[in-house]
């Protein structure tokens, strides 16, 4: 599958090609609902206990179907670490503009909030439009890209 900025994806493309959006967050009592199933990538299993957690909601559109996916912080981070870039050495750029954790004065604040979600929106676009991550299990595992194959 390929990925492409928003602003140059159509519903008209294929299912082979899809886009992201990321612009809320929920807060959740409990864990949230997951339809990663039985996968051998450890990313699928990976839930705090911890609750209420905030859960940044990512839409993720291809062709005529749209999923959401909803995910922690911790999961951004496990993706962070997991994914291997073999072609450049400039993987410094994300562990340096990695959104921060969580403060003891701001931790649920909405402009902390607003401003974590901008950073990890960033970080992902970085990671998709790198050309080494097309295909990475990690990312599609995260992004839930096997949801729906079945139907197309």
């Amino acid at each position: 599958m390929m990925f492409l900025p928003e602003s140059k994806w159509s519903p008209r493309y294929e299912a082979q090609f899809y886009t992201i959006r990321m612009n809320t967050y929920e807060l959740l009592d409990k864990p949230a609902p997951t339809t990663f199933g039985n996968d051998e990538c450890s990313l699928c299993n990976y839930h705090h206990q911890k609750h209420p957690a905030v859960y940044y909601k990512i839409e993720v559109l291809r062709g005529n179907t749209k999923h959401t996916c909803l995910r922690r912080y911790s999961q951004f981070l496990h993706l962070r670490n997991k994914i291997h870039y073999t072609e450049r050495d400039d993987n410094m750029y994300t562990k340096k503009h990695f959104p921060p954790k969580t403060g003891p004065f701001h931790r649920d604040t909405p402009q902390f909030l607003e401003e974590r979600m901008e950073g990890l929106c960033k970080f992902l676009m970085d990671v998709l439009l790198r050309p080494e991550c097309v295909n990475n299990k990690w990312l599609e595992a995260f992004l839930d890209l096997s949801s729906g194959d079945e139907d197309q």
